[in-house]
């Protein structure tokens, strides 16, 4: 697809066609994989068996973190996509989770969160950052929300984009693609105006200046030392 996309794609179900990371042809698909079953092992080390524990995935579309997570503890799923919400509820229906434990809501994360500060025991929040117009400000939201001494789960995408060239299908043949797609840090022509990858330094940076404490790293690319995602363990001080 060779139009530019408009950041209202992300609100419309029209999103939902394209972030496909489980099929067979996503060139990411192995280690998206890897990060979501890390994130699920993480959150599930952190928490305990603590069943009162509150969870909060902040743009967690479909579900695919949040009703894993919700079978062990209380969960809230938000997202700006009404589509992607009503899959992850059917997802919660098959998996057969009980209402008590999971609940959606319509939330757009460009904005303040419309939740209690304090109030949560776990924040989730995976490749939300990079779509968002001041990612800096919804750092300091979910800083906001969580407990003293609670964790967020927090990634973004590298802008350094040396993991692109292991990766030839996500661009395709035409060199003049290549030559964009590399300048504009590993972000597709067409999605250049609305997603952003980042440095790590800065996004550890708005971590810390939000006043996190980064107590550990994961890293998702082809190889060592060659990151594509970069996974925060943030811990907000007791």
């Amino acid at each position: 697809m060779s139009a530019t996309h408009e950041r209202t794609i992300f609100q419309t179900g029209e999103y939902l066609g394209h972030f496909r990371p489980e099929e067979a042809h996503n060139p990411f698909r192995v280690i998206y994989s890897r990060k979501r079953v890390e994130v699920l092992m993480l959150a599930r080390a952190l928490l305990g068996d603590t069943p009162n524990a509150r969870v909060l995935d902040v743009g967690g579309g479909m579900g695919r973190i949040a009703v894993p997570l919700a079978e062990h503890y209380q969960v809230h799923l938000c997202d700006i996509s009404e589509a992607m919400l009503k899959q992850a509820q059917e997802a919660a229906r098959a998996a057969t989770i009980p209402e008590a434990r999971f609940a959606t809501s319509m939330v757009d994360a460009s904005k303040p969160l419309p939740f209690e500060s304090n109030s949560v025991d776990l924040i989730v929040c995976l490749d939300l950052l990079v779509h968002l117009p001041d990612p800096q400000a919804a750092v300091r939201e979910l800083y906001r929300v969580l407990k003293p001494g609670g964790v967020a789960l927090i990634d973004a995408s590298n802008s350094v984009p040396l993991w692109v060239f292991f990766y030839p299908r996500y661009v395709g043949r035409r060199p003049q693609r290549w030559l964009k797609t590399l300048c504009y840090g590993g972000v597709l022509p067409e999605w250049a105006s609305i997603v952003h990858h980042m440095r790590r330094k800065a996004f550890l940076g708005w971590l810390r200046t939000a006043g996190f404490a980064v107590t550990g790293e994961r890293f998702y690319g082809p190889l060592p030392g060659v990151a594509k995602w970069m996974l925060a363990i943030a811990r907000k001080p007791a």
